[in-house]
């Protein structure tokens, strides 16, 4: 009885898939706008939590001037990375510290060792993430959202 009360398991197959829930945001408005305090919140979570899997490849460190920080605090934290540059007189490559005009650096040096690490799945490019995905921000917010501890008796992998 309980289990013919469930409902019916959405199949990926399907050609209108479940969509999230619409969340309102300012900055879907016809104003939109970003409010700083939280564009700054949402770079500290991307690096201190989603840059260990997930790249910004079409993002550079200049972006982040005079939308999130000054100059002299982008010039700060690009060159807290290592960027491979080159090749100098010598033909040899080299690193360098990161300078505002370089991408973000991607966790991973191919997409063969992305999917190494991550038991076969690639994990998405999140540099245009949000518009490139219909409902984009609404997805996000929504998977954000949506960690639960697991039901009792399951066992999640590490």
């Amino acid at each position: 009885a309980a289990a013919a009360a469930a409902p019916p398991a959405v199949r990926c197959e399907e050609k209108d898939p479940p969509h999230p829930p619409r969340y309102p945001f300012w900055i879907k408005s016809i104003f939109h706008a970003h409010e700083i305090p939280s564009v700054r919140r949402g770079y500290e979570v991307y690096r201190q939590v989603c840059a260990t899997c997930h790249s910004m490849n079409q993002l550079h460190f200049r972006h982040l001037v005079h939308m999130l920080y000054p100059e002299k605090r982008v010039k700060e934290i690009a060159a807290t990375f290592d960027v491979v540059d080159g090749p100098n007189d010598e033909g040899e490559m080299f690193t360098r510290p990161g300078i505002p005009v370089d991408a973000f650096p991607s966790p991973y040096p191919n997409e063969e060792a992305a999917r190494y690490a991550n038991g076969g799945a690639l994990p998405p490019d999140l540099s245009v993430h949000t518009t490139a995905k219909h409902e984009g921000l609404d997805y996000i917010f929504a998977l954000l959202l949506g960690y639960r501890d697991p039901p009792a008796g399951i066992s999640v992998r590490a």
